[in-house]
């Protein structure tokens, strides 16, 4: 049943709080902490700044007595600084009706510049090389894991996770595959979010007509100058040696990433305007899109680097605009 239908809740204090909860659990779980800023925008949205934003604040109160007691670290409290910042500019793009694709790629930008400046004066501050800080880093962490083996409180081989190898190899592909990574899962993060807090306020204020909602992402769609990327990411992932021996591989293997991330996006919206022109609805469609994101998700990028010249959407019967059921 679609969900068109369906009528929205009423808003109370006792729904308010259970989003600020839901939070701080996210945020705990580790493997769902990526959707930690869902409830903290969706609170903003629905009750307004004053109550969102002590929702915020009350959940970054709750990580910090939780990293002093319980954890003794507070790694939780900064993971749920950084994601309550993204929170904050999700709601702000949804409430000033702000363009959602840009204000994503800006505050990505912007988030990523910081993050990066951050870790090159970190590099600097210990007057050595991007390698020797990562070498060092990893030698530390390896010994924590031979430590941890001694004590049985770890078990795995290091052979199992690709560490029994020279630290120098080791360090050199966390240079060459965190950067990328990082640059996707900042991006990731913000679109599914932006994605779930339009959905969620088209669909618990459906009397209320707004600008933008979630179709606007699914109908994200590259420049043609996107390819000329591509070109350059693959060719220099394979002959980035010649041209610099440090960086040329990592450069091109980081802008594969990075530009990869937008095309799985356009892929996606593809891919659904696929399902609804072929009426794939209900546990079918959620499978399948549970299965190709997390399985495949390269498939989704190709998808979305073929549309730039066949567009997909154009020989559907329906518009990836018409999207209505959910996933």
């Amino acid at each position: 049943m679609s969900t068109e239908i369906l009528q929205a809740p009423k808003l109370s204090t006792s729904r308010m709080l259970l989003l600020g909860a839901s939070s701080v659990v996210l945020c705990l779980s580790y493997l769902m902490a990526m959707f930690t800023p869902f409830p903290l925008a969706m609170a903003t949205v629905l009750y307004g700044r004053a109550r969102g934003y002590g929702m915020v604040a009350a959940g970054f109160v709750v990580c910090i007595l939780l990293g002093q007691f319980v954890f003794l670290d507070y790694t939780l409290a900064s993971s749920f600084a950084g994601l309550a910042l993204f929170a904050a500019v999700i709601s702000e793009t949804v409430l000033r009706s702000w363009r959602p694709v840009r204000s994503l790629v800006i505050t990505g930008l912007v988030f990523l510049a910081a993050l990066f400046g951050t870790g090159y004066a970190y590099v600097n501050s210990q007057k050595a090389t991007i390698k020797e800080v990562v070498i060092t880093e990893v030698s530390q962490v390896l010994v924590r894991l031979e430590e941890a083996k001694k004590a049985g409180a770890f078990n795995q081989d290091l052979a199992d996770l690709g560490l029994a190898r020279p630290v120098a190899e080791i360090a050199q592909d966390v240079i060459n595959t965190i950067p990328g990574y990082v640059f996707m899962g900042v991006f990731f993060v913000l679109w599914v979010n932006m994605y779930l807090v339009l959905k969620g306020r088209r669909l618990l204020q459906p009397d209320q007509t707004h600008q933008y909602n979630e179709g606007t992402l699914l109908n994200f769609k590259m420049p043609f100058v996107g390819v000329y990327a591509v070109v350059a990411g693959l060719a220099l992932s394979v002959w980035g040696d010649q041209v610099s021996p440090e960086w040329g591989t990592t450069g091109g293997l980081v802008i594969l990433r990075a530009i990869g991330v937008f095309y799985f996006f356009q892929g996606f919206g593809v891919a659904l305007g696929f399902l609804n022109h072929f009426q794939i609805v209900g546990f079918f469609r959620t499978l399948f899109v549970m299965a190709v994101v997390f399985f495949v998700p390269w498939m989704l990028a190709l998808l979305g680097l073929f549309d730039t010249w066949f567009d997909f959407n154009q020989k559907l019967k329906k518009k990836v605009s018409n999207f209505k059921e959910p996933l």
